[in-house]
């Protein structure tokens, strides 16, 4: 079953999206989850947009460009909103979508690229969970608008449309999808075995490999069997044993060396992989 989407409640939140991301960005006009009872029509108007929805629950028909498509919870749709469009669900279904209007100066370079490698606008994924923490995130990006929200904004649309365009109709989607997850957590982890001196944290890594937060901690423990700060925190330890065994640096210096500027969390660190002080392991060692 799909997480979150804030429990499904209808609702809209419209946004204005700046000049500079109109004119450099993937910028989104409008998100929100519609239900739609029963027995049930809604119509729209043509407008300068893209839209993504995904079916979350329920069945209907979307009629796009005098053809019919047959919506199910699993579909994810992208269409261009130029030509209008509408929803029609029969007696016995209601219909449950989320949505995402977004733009941007390359989106129709993007959507018929899209639409020439599937030959349809609607593609049908057995795990909506990817999709559906992308839209919880362009969604609390837009409504909190801190720093940059723009910017994230537009990373969050590129990986939407990533996902997408390499959806493999062959195998309904889930081995490249799979495939794109796995290769990713791989990347994750070389960057954090290259760079566990630095200050990284989990918003960070979100940003750089362009993926939903909880979603990367989730299929990186699934993949290897240990968080992303387990992970973090595994690779600074064994660096701090090797310069503790192997070097006469003072124990402040070595934590800083493996990225831990608080010589005392370093410490706790250490005891809770070690089961020892730093000092103590360092005793054994030059014995």
């Amino acid at each position: 079953m799909p997480q979150n989407i804030n429990h499904y409640n209808n609702r809209r939140l419209l946004c204005t999206p700046s000049k500079f991301a109109q004119n450099c960005l993937f910028y989104t006009q409008e998100i929100g989850v519609l239900s739609c009872p029963p027995n049930n029509f809604i119509s729209y108007e043509p407008q300068n947009s893209f839209i993504f929805i995904i079916v979350l629950e329920g069945n209907g028909v979307l009629s796009y460009r005098e053809k019919n498509y047959n919506l199910k919870a699993g579909c994810i749709v992208w269409l261009d909103c130029k030509y209008g469009y509408s929803y029609t669900n029969n007696e016995d279904f209601h219909l449950l979508i989320s949505s995402i209007y977004c733009n941007s100066a390359p989106m129709n370079e993007l959507f018929s690229f899209f639409y020439q490698k599937q030959g349809s606008i609607l593609i049908h994924i057995k795990e909506l969970q990817p999709f559906i923490e992308i839209h919880n995130d362009i969604e609390r990006l837009a409504e909190e608008k801190k720093d940059n929200f723009e910017h994230h904004i537009s990373l969050k649309i590129h990986e939407l449309i990533n996902m997408m365009t390499t959806f493999s109709r062959e195998t309904d989607g889930i081995s490249n999808i799979v495939s794109s997850i796995s290769e990713k957590n791989a990347l994750i982890k070389e960057y954090i075995e290259q760079n566990f001196n630095l200050k990284i944290t989990l918003d960070d890594l979100s940003r750089e490999f362009c993926v939903s937060k909880y979603y990367m901690l989730r299929s990186f423990k699934n993949q290897y069997g240990t968080t992303i700060i387990n992970y973090l925190q595994s690779c600074r330890i064994q660096h701090a044993k090797e310069l503790l065994r192997f070097s006469n640096m003072p124990i402040e210096t070595i934590s800083k060396e493996c990225g831990i500027y608080d010589v005392s969390y370093f410490n706790k660190i250490f005891r809770s992989f070690e089961g020892t002080t730093a000092g103590q392991y360092r005793k054994k060692w030059k014995k």
